[in-house]
């Protein structure tokens, strides 16, 4: 009989991170913030998630497991992870799989982010239209004159294909979802200091990577469009699908409904609290639905996204 299973996350302290993770959901952590808080994450001896249920490392229990997953992937192929800022992170870019694997032997990283949280500015695109331009702009720190903005608020979400320039806004909860990867080019940092005291050296940028991978022209960039429809008790909201990649939305109650689907998924409670099954969820938890698991039955005053993996 297949069951639920409960994810534990993994943190990790920023330097732009903020404490609005531990004051919302309440985790426990002796970082000084929870900068990012890694709710379904699998990379082996890196960051790499727990299962509660058997106190295997996701990445373990994928390999040890792929049954209740239902995909050919070689490793996990997804990931959600939430952010908090009191500013804003860096400027960057993350790069295309054929680009990643080639020059880091790891997976590329396409982005989707939905703002819980918070409002404001949010670097999404630029202006250059060739790369000789946007070399320039960025050489002569021009940044002005080369950075795209946008304004996000709670509800929006914001797709961020690869080779996308961005940096997120100060004061902002986010939870984003993208495929089981962790690679970042950062083009710009404001000047800011490493987390290491001891050396007072600046974070690592990536200028050249950056030239390599970044979407010319890029100007464009909205904020996606969302439609909610209402199914079984349940308001669904589709943030992004895109097989072989990951899809990923939101699932809101008042009081009872049902939801099901042929995939796996992971389900992270963003707000409110309830009971899936016989399960209990609360804010800040991730529960594991294996495939073919069949309609579960939620019940409770509460918001939660979904994450799963598509394959065709």
């Amino acid at each position: 009989m297949k069951t639920l299973y409960q994810i534990k996350p993994v943190y990790k302290a920023a330097l732009w991170g903020g404490q609005q993770l531990i004051n919302k959901y309440g985790y426990q952590t002796e970082l000084v913030n929870i900068g990012e808080c890694y709710n379904v994450i699998a990379i082996p001896d890196h960051l790499d998630c727990e299962v509660e249920e058997t106190g295997e490392k996701l990445s373990e229990f994928f390999i040890n497991n792929r049954d209740l997953f239902g995909c050919d992937t070689a490793m996990m192929p997804v990931r959600a992870a939430m952010a908090c800022t009191k500013e804003p992170m860096s400027v960057q870019i993350h790069p295309s799989d054929e680009y990643a694997l080639a020059h880091e032997g790891k997976l590329g990283k396409p982005d989707g982010v939905y703002v819980i949280s918070g409002a404001g500015s949010v670097c999404f695109g630029h202006q250059a239209k060739s790369l000789s331009e946007f070399k320039d702009l960025v050489e002569r720190a021009a940044w002005d004159d080369l950075l795209c903005y946008v304004e996000v608020k709670a509800g929006d979400f914001l797709d961020m294909p690869h080779g996308t320039l961005h940096a997120l806004g100060a004061n902002m909860v986010y939870i984003e979802f993208s495929q089981n990867a962790d690679l970042t080019y950062r083009l710009y940092d404001y000047g800011r200091e490493s987390l290491d005291p001891r050396t007072g050296k600046r974070r690592e940028l990536h200028k050249q990577q950056v030239y390599d991978c970044v979407n010319i022209p890029d100007g464009d960039r909205k904020v996606s469009e969302l439609i909610t429809e209402e199914v079984d008790g349940c308001l669904l909201t589709m943030f992004h699908h895109e097989p072989q990649v990951y899809s990923c939305g939101k699932i809101e109650l008042e009081s009872q409904g049902y939801y099901q689907r042929p995939q796996f998924y992971f389900l992270t409670c963003i707000e409110g609290s309830g009971v899936i099954n016989d399960t209990k969820i609360k804010a800040g938890m991730t529960l594991f639905v294996p495939c073919d698991f069949g309609r579960i039955r939620i019940s409770g005053k509460l918001t939660m996204t979904y994450l799963t993996y598509v394959e065709a």
